[in-house]
C-alpha cells in the first residue's frame, strides 16, 4: 500500500489512529467524509465530552497500553506519540503504513504551501504570513501546530489558494514532502525530554525543506547558519541585526537577504531589491517579533503587492498567549505569554518588554538546563514566582539576590505577585515551562491568567 493510494479510496484499507488529540479527530472526519472508519488507539481515558461526541459513530476504542502490533494496514500517529515506539515498529515491518494528518494533508493539497518551523516564534510568524498574504488578496488557509488541522477541510482548498502551515518537530518527524515555500525561525535546545537528542531534533525540523524549497532562515542563529551554507546560496538570510544586504553574502556568496533600513523592510535575492515601508505599522514588541516579521516578509515576498504588508500589520494585533496584553488593573499591566513554554521564550518575552516586570514562572520541565533563565531573570525581572513541578528545580539555580517565592498552585503564584505589584509595575505570565501538571495545555494556563486579571479588575 503507498500513500497515494489510501488517499485515494482510504475506505479500502483497515486504519488505526494512535492517539485521539485534534490531529487524529480530524484524520476521522475526513475518513468518514469517504465512507471509511478507524480504531482508535489511546494511552489514556478520553475526555468524557470527546466519548459522548462519538457515541453512535461505530468506531472501536481500545484504551490502555498499546499491543504489541497493530493489526490495521495503516497507522496514522498522533503527534505526540514517537515513530519509533516498539507496537509502531513492528508493525510497520509486517507492512503497515504509519502516517499522520500532515502527510495525509500535504499529499493531497492542491495548492501552494507555506510551511514555517522553529524552535520559537512559529506561531506568531505563521499568523503574521497569513495576514500579510490576506491583505494581497489571496484565499489562505492556516493550519497545523496552531491547533487547526486542515485536513477536514481540504476538498474546499482551490489551486489558487494559499495553506500556511505550522510544523512542529513532532509533526515533521516522519514527513515525506516538503512545502513550496519552508520557514526555519530558529533551532535552539526544545523539547529534549522528547527527542532522543538535538541532532535528531534538528533532523526534523531539515525535513521541512526539500532540494527546490524556498528556504527562509534565520541568519543569526547559528544552526540555521549553518543549514543555509549547506545550501551553497540557495537560501534566504533574514536579520534584526543587519543593515544591508552583505550579511548574506558573508553567510554563503549569492544568498538572498531579509533586513530593515529605517521605516522599510528590504528583501534582496537574485540581484534585485524590493522595499516595503511597514514597520511603523507594526505593534509587536521586541526583537523576537521583528525577526518573525522578517522571517515572514521574506516567505511571503513573491505573493505581495507593495502596499500589502503596511495593511496587514496596521490591524495585526498578535496572537494569544503570546505577549498577549491582557489588562491595566490598578495601575499594574497584566501580559500573558503562556505559550514561552521553553527557558529561551521566556528570555525573549523578557527582553521585550522595557519595564522589569514580576514574573509567573513553572510547570512541568523538558529536560532543559535553567541556567539560561536564572540569567535572563536576573538581569530583567523585579521577582519570580514560581509554581508547579519545576519550582524548586527552578529555584535552586536563581540568583539569592533575586526576590522568589515557591508555590504549589498557579492561582497562588498569581495572587502573591498581583498583591505585591505597585502602580506602573507590570506582572507578566512566561512560564519558561509545559502547562502539563495543573493544566491540559499552555492555552488553558493563559486563560486561567486572564480570569484571574479579569477577577482584579
Amino acid at each position: 500500500m503507498t500513500l497515494e493510494a489510501f488517499c485515494k479510496t482510504p475506505s479500502h484499507f483497515s486504519v488505526a489512529l494512535l492517539g485521539f488529540g485534534r490531529a487524529n479527530r480530524a484524520v476521522l472526519a475526513w475518513l468518514r467524509e469517504r465512507g471509511a472508519t478507524a480504531t482508535v488507539y489511546t494511552e489514556a481515558p478520553l475526555p468524557s465530552d470527546v466519548e459522548a461526541s462519538c457515541a453512535g459513530l461505530g468506531i472501536a476504542f481500545h484504551v490502555g497500553a498499546f499491543p504489541t502490533v497493530f493489526g490495521e494496514q495503516a497507522l496514522i500517529r498522533s503527534p505526540g506519540i514517537r515513530p519509533d515506539i516498539p507496537a509502531i515498529l513492528h508493525s510497520v515491518a509486517a507492512g503497515a503504513l504509519l502516517l499522520s494528518e500532515v502527510e495525509l494533508l500535504m499529499a493531497q493539497l492542491p495548492c501552494r504551501c507555506i510551511g514555517i518551523t522553529g524552535s520559537d516564534g512559529k506561531t506568531t510568524t505563521a499568523n503574521l504570513t497569513a495576514a500579510l498574504l490576506g491583505a494581497a488578496g489571496h484565499r489562505v488557509w492556516l493550519g497545523g501546530n496552531n491547533g487547526t488541522p486542515l485536513l477536514p477541510a481540504v476538498s474546499q482548498i482551490h489551486a489558487s489558494d494559499i495553506a500556511v502551515l505550522e510544523l512542529s518537530s513532532f509533526q515533521l518527524m516522519t514527513a515525506r514532502r516538503a512545502p513550496e515555500v519552508a520557514v526555519i525561525t530558529n533551532i535552539t535546545p526544545n523539547h529534549l525530554n522528547w527527542h532522543t537528542d538535538m541532532t535528531e531534533y534538528r533532523a526534523a525540523k531539515c525535513r521541512i525543506f526539500a532540494a527546490d524549497t524556498r528556504l527562509v532562515l534565520n541568519g543569526e542563529n547559528a544552526l540555521t547558519r549553518e543549514i543555509g551554507q549547506r545550501r551553497a546560496g540557495n537560501a534566504i538570510f533574514f536579520s534584526s541585526l543587519a543593515k544591508g544586504a552583505e550579511f548574506a553574502n558573508d553567510i554563503v556568496a549569492g544568498s538572498g537577504a531579509v533586513y530593515t533600513s529605517e521605516n522599510d523592510i528590504i528583501v534582496a535575492e537574485r540581484g534585485a531589491q524590493r522595499a516595503f515601508s511597514c514597520l511603523s505599522s507594526f505593534r509587536l514588541p521586541g526583537v523576537h517579533n521583528l525577526e518573525n516579521l522578517l522571517a515572514a516578509i521574506g516567505a511571503t515576498a513573491p505573493f505581495l503587492d507593495d502596499a500589502a504588508p503596511q495593511a496587514a500589520l496596521r490591524d495585526f494585533r498578535g496572537v494569544a498567549h503570546r505577549l498577549q496584553y491582557v489588562d491595566t488593573v490598578r495601575g499594574v499591566t497584566y501580559y500573558n505569554s503562556s505559550i514561552d513554554t521553553s527557558p529561551t521564550r521566556t528570555a525573549a518575552a523578557l527582553a521585550a518588554l522595557d519595564a522589569h516586570p514580576l514574573v509567573i514562572v513553572g510547570g512541568r520541565g523538558k529536560g532543559i538546563s535553567f541556567a539560561p533563565l536564572a540569567t535572563a531573570l536576573a538581569a530583567h525581572a523585579k521577582a519570580v514566582y514560581l509554581y508547579g513541578e519545576a519550582a524548586a528545580e527552578i529555584a535552586a539555580v536563581l540568583d539569592p539576590k533575586l526576590p522568589h517565592w515557591v508555590f504549589s498552585r498557579f492561582a497562588d503564584a498569581f495572587f502573591a505577585a498581583a498583591d505585591a505589584a505597585d502602580e506602573g509595575d507590570t506582572v507578566l505570565l512566561s512560564p519558561a515551562c509545559t502547562a502539563f501538571g495543573e493544566f491540559r495545555d499552555f492555552e488553558e494556563r493563559g486563560e486561567a491568567f486572564c480570569r484571574l486579571v479579569e477577577g482584579l479588575a
